[in-house]
């Protein structure tokens, strides 16, 4: 009896010692929380913009491909890579000695047609006198009729032959600007042969641009951008040549045929630019940034302070916590009691017992309404009918604060004047991706928040 007694108190001790040494490891753990270990930023205004990126080609807002009219070999270039040209400047000449050659033949045609022609006016003149005499008969004279139609119709012919053999000789041999510009490409050499633009193997002599003090960017958004993008919106780019300057301009067109690469879908945005200095170049990249919205004046904090969790606490200390800060705007007492019907929730599902497999899932019930005694739950916060009419109970006025919201809301961890941690609850709107809006909580302004646990 005496053994089983001494097993006893020995049993008792060893729970005690147990419970002491737990008890003083996550007070040691809470008392060791100091300035020291962690780091800090301030919540401070700014301005923020939202942005969507994307990169694309410069390229002239007009340009042109000049091309040959007649085929033939080149016999002089007076243009070359970035000259200025005029409108109507004679940019190739052909040669042109098959061209003189055929012109002499048309003008021979022409003049035996001219001939005939005028041969067969005069039969037809003397026709036409005798036969108002009688003396011819009507079938000769229509027959010297028909005979002039036709020598009319040869002659015709023959002048329009000779016409092309000259709009070849001073038109089309002599290949000219079509526009004032600048020759960005040149494809053409002394002694090449070309042929006319109408063929399937003609290329482009020369590219000209018409003013390269405009330029336009054709850009890929993806589709899921595409939404944010407007006509007139305000862009900013960069390209490589001028690192260290920013250019501005403004969406031209959003062209609303996709183009499909490898099952991702884009549509290209062209974007207007001046380029009055000269430092844009086509084909050069530019990184592209879409504004989607600007906030002047905005309470900002760092990202990765909105995604800190304490790691000297539990995961059921945090959440606890983190609800707590989510009851702000209550009074005292709908707190107090929203937070004993959270306990009672907790200890109802067995939390304590089966932390590492139903932590996450019974408290994030719990917080979301699913879980006994929170939101819509049995007797939970959403359960407003046991409520006697005209009254709120605590776990409804939680219920409508949460639901009246429309703001996400994160949490902000500090140290409180005793140096302890403490959590606050905010709401966050805009973020360009290192910074985010912190909206509703004007007072955080200047107000120490952990950044990050110091490394040891």
């Amino acid at each position: 009896m005496k053994k089983k007694w001494i097993a006893g108190i020995m049993a008792a001790v060893l729970i005690a010692s147990a419970a002491m040494l737990l008890l003083s490891t996550r007070t040691g753990e809470k008392a060791n929380v100091s300035k020291s270990d962690y780091e800090f930023i301030s919540a401070s205004r700014g301005t923020l913009e939202t942005v969507v990126t994307s990169s694309g080609t410069l390229a002239p807002v007009s340009s042109v491909s000049v091309l040959s009219q007649m085929s033939g070999r080149v016999e002089k270039v007076f243009a070359d890579y970035n000259d200025t040209v005029k409108k109507g400047q004679i940019l190739v000449t052909l040669n042109t000695d098959m061209l003189e050659l055929e012109q002499k033949e048309a003008q021979a045609d022409l003049n035996i047609a001219q001939a005939n022609y005028n041969l067969a006016a005069l039969d037809y003149q003397n026709n036409s006198t005798l036969a108002a005499k009688g003396l011819v008969s009507e079938y000769d004279l229509k027959s010297s009729r028909t005979t002039l139609d036709v020598k009319k119709a040869t002659l015709s012919s023959a002048q329009s032959a000779l016409k092309v053999i000259e709009t070849q000789l001073n038109q089309y041999a002599q290949i000219k600007s079509p526009i004032d510009g600048i020759v960005l490409e040149k494809d053409v050499d002394v002694g090449q042969s070309v042929v006319e633009g109408s063929s399937s193997n003609a290329t482009a002599l020369f590219t000209l641009a018409e003013d390269l003090s405009k330029m336009e960017i054709k850009a890929e958004v993806d589709e899921l951008d595409i939404g944010s993008i407007k006509v007139g919106q305000a862009v900013r780019f960069t390209v490589e040549a001028n690192s260290g300057k920013t250019y501005s301009g403004s969406v031209g067109t959003i062209r609303l045929v996709p183009e499909t690469t490898d099952n991702v879908v884009n549509y290209y945005v062209i974007i207007k630019a001046d380029n009055a200095d000269g430092t844009l170049l086509p084909g050069m990249t530019a990184n592209v940034e879409f504004i989607k919205e600007t906030r002047e004046n905005a309470l900002l904090v760092q990202n990765s302070a909105l995604r800190y969790q304490p790691s000297s606490l539990g995961a059921q200390e945090i959440q606890r916590m983190v609800y707590a800060a989510g009851l702000a705007d209550l009074s005292e007492d709908a707190k107090k009691a929203a937070l004993a019907e959270y306990d009672a929730a907790l200890k109802a599902t067995d939390l304590a017992k089966n932390a590492s497999s139903t932590t996450t899932s019974g408290l994030s019930s719990i917080l979301a309404g699913g879980g006994q005694g929170g939101p819509g739950g049995p007797g939970g916060f959403g359960n407003k009918k046991t409520a006697a009419a005209g009254t709120e109970s605590a776990s409804d006025a939680a219920a409508s604060a949460t639901a009246d919201s429309t703001v996400a809301k994160k949490a902000l961890w500090y140290l409180d004047s005793q140096g302890k941690l403490a959590v606050r609850m905010v709401g966050v709107g805009s973020t360009d991706g290192a910074r985010t809006e912190i909206i509703g909580a004007d007072d955080l302004e200047g107000m120490k928040i952990i950044l990050r646990e110091k490394a040891e």
